[in-house]
């Protein structure tokens, strides 16, 4: 399946690995930079398999997977991918990752403007946007 990551996505994981070069140097960048590919595209190949997990209490249709699930280590990785399945207009499907937490994070409250921004991606051009 086809996967994209959201502008605030990107942004979240070049923070993660500019803080992790700053904390431990290059060689655990490029290792945590590995983890999340490997992530992204673990999700991507089947987005509702057992390993990950139902988040409705964020919103409805969000998922979410650890990255310690691909890292081989226990303690290998620290964060979590929130994404979306989306119908596009062409009928395929794709995984919209949207956010990536610190597993320490609260995920409701730091999600919820990502979300609103991804729901506002998916509209079609010209329609108004909720509450304007």
């Amino acid at each position: 399946m086809r996967y994209r990551l959201t502008g605030d996505a990107d942004a979240q994981i070049r923070n993660i690995l500019r803080d992790t070069k700053r904390l431990f140097g290059n060689e655990q960048v490029a290792r945590y930079a590995g983890i999340i590919e490997e992530g992204i595209a673990f999700i991507a190949e089947d987005p509702t398999r057992t390993l990950t997990h139902e988040r409705e209490e964020i919103g409805a249709g969000v998922r979410s997977f650890h990255l310690r699930l691909v890292s081989r280590r226990r303690s290998g990785a620290s964060h979590i991918l929130y994404y979306k399945v989306l119908a596009k207009t062409d009928g395929e499907a794709e995984v919209a990752v949207f956010g990536v937490l610190h597993e320490a994070a609260e995920p409701r409250r730091r999600l919820a403007r990502l979300l609103r921004n991804l729901d506002s991606e998916m509209q079609p051009p010209g329609t108004p946007k909720p509450g304007r």
